[in-house]
């Protein structure tokens, strides 16, 4: 027969309490190796998909800014025949914007941003008909025509159409300056006709002695009105009276700042007077 095995002491209170937090630290830490090796792998993720959005949102800045600057080019190559007149235009458009946003960061009436290019529209159209169809030019021949047969028989016909036009538009111009500067004085009566009279010769001249391209025409009147607008836009805030600091003043919560005064003020008082009631006792 087999002799009975001797009975194993069973553990105590203290010892399974032990043994039990050792299996529950064994356990925990199971679960935050886990816990730690899933998260590496998610984070490894992250960094890809992040890497990947970033790439895209890369590529869609760089898509746009393609189509921004190559359409703008485009659109000057196509419609005008050179893409210095995109370059151009869209140079000028964008000043424009710029000083749009920055008059209404200032807090000027939108009436007069929209007025300005409401303008400008018109100034361009009027410039891009009158060049693209070479009214002042067909103008100018007529009046050269008129003159030689006329006036002046012996007026080269090459330049009779400049100096026909350069004379009348001088006039013009001229008597238009001295109107303007008499509100000033005799001096800038003056001044304003000689002004009026030298730059309305300049002006006369160029339109009266140029043929445009139709497509040259156009151009020159789009870039007359983006010029326009920036010109009739800082003109009109300048005579708004702009003043930065009562807009930027707006940015400051002054009723809730003298509020928070005025209740300092109070506890200060009313600390005083329990002061002056404390130490009368």
């Amino acid at each position: 027969m087999t002799a009975p095995e001797p009975d194993r002491k069973r553990p105590g209170l203290r010892e399974q309490m032990r043994r039990t937090r050792a299996a529950a630290m064994a356990l925990a830490t199971a679960h935050l190796e886990l816990l730690k090796a899933e998260l590496a792998g998610i984070g490894a993720e992250i960094k890809w998909i992040a890497a990947l959005v970033g790439g895209i949102v890369a590529l869609l800045l760089f898509a746009l800014s393609l189509l921004a600057i190559g359409g703008v080019l485009f659109l000057g190559e196509w419609l005008f025949g050179s893409i210095g007149w995109g370059i151009l235009h869209g140079l000028l458009l964008s000043i424009g914007g710029i000083v749009a946003m920055a008059l209404l960061i200032l807090d000027v009436p939108r009436i007069l941003v929209t007025r300005s290019l409401l303008w400008a529209l018109a100034s361009g159209a009027s410039v891009s008909v009158g060049l693209g169809l070479n009214l002042a030019r067909e103008a100018a021949t007529r009046g050269a025509d008129f003159v030689i047969a006329n006036v002046v028989a012996n007026l080269d016909p090459a330049w009779a159409p400049a100096v026909v036009a350069g004379v009348a538009v001088g006039v013009v111009l001229g008597i238009v300056g001295a109107v303007v500067g008499a509100r000033g004085g005799g001096r800038r009566a003056v001044g304003g006709l000689v002004l009026g009279l030298v730059v309305g010769a300049l002006v006369g001249a160029f339109l009266g002695g140029v043929t445009f391209e139709g497509r040259v025409g156009v151009a020159l009147g789009v870039t007359v009105g983006a010029v326009a607008w920036s010109a009739l836009m800082g003109v009109g805030a300048a005579r708004s009276g702009i003043d930065p600091a009562a807009r930027f003043g707006k940015l400051w919560p002054r009723e809730t700042y003298e509020t928070a005064l005025g209740t300092k003020a109070w506890l200060e008082q009313e600390w005083t007077k329990r002061r002056q009631r404390l130490g009368g006792r």
